[in-house]
C-alpha cells in the first residue's frame, strides 16, 4: 500500500475514513427504514491505488483452496459464495484498507498470517 496515501494514520478518525478516501466503501441510499447499498464510488479516491488492491484481492481470491486452513479463508469462501467474486474482492479490500490504518495509527507490525 502506498504509504503516502495513508501517511501515518493520524488524518483519519476510523479505518472507515481511511476505506472511504481510498474509495472502496459502498455507497447507500436510504429511505424510510429501507437500506439500499449501490456500490463503490470509482470517481473518488485514489484509482491508481484502488485498482492495485482489486488485482491483489481477485489474485487472493482466485488462489483460494476447496478447503479453508483458517478462519480467514472461510470468510472469504463464505462470501464469494453469498455475494459473488467482485463484492467479494471490494470487501477484501476495505478489510485491507482498514487493517492498515490501524497499522499505520497504532503503529504495530503485521502479524502474516496467510489468507
Amino acid at each position: 500500500m502506498q504509504l503516502a496515501c495513508l501517511g501515518d494514520g493520524q488524518g483519519f478518525k476510523n479505518g472507515r475514513h481511511a476505506a472511504v478516501f481510498v474509495g472502496v466503501t459502498p455507497k447507500q441510499h436510504s429511505s424510510g427504514g429501507k437500506v439500499v447499498m449501490i456500490g463503490i464510488d470509482k470517481h473518488g479516491g485514489d484509482k491508481y491505488l484502488r485498482s492495485i488492491l482489486y488485482q491483489g484481492a481477485l489474485s487472493v481470491i482466485s488462489r483460494l483452496p476447496v478447503e479453508a486452513k483458517t478462519d480467514k479463508q472461510q470468510w472469504l469462501i463464505n462470501l464469494v459464495r453469498r455475494v459473488g467474486i467482485k463484492r467479494a474482492c471490494v470487501a477484501l479490500i476495505n478489510k485491507t484498507v482498514r487493517t492498515a490504518w490501524a497499522l499505520l495509527n497504532y503503529r504495530t507490525e503485521y502479524n502474516s498470517q496467510t489468507v
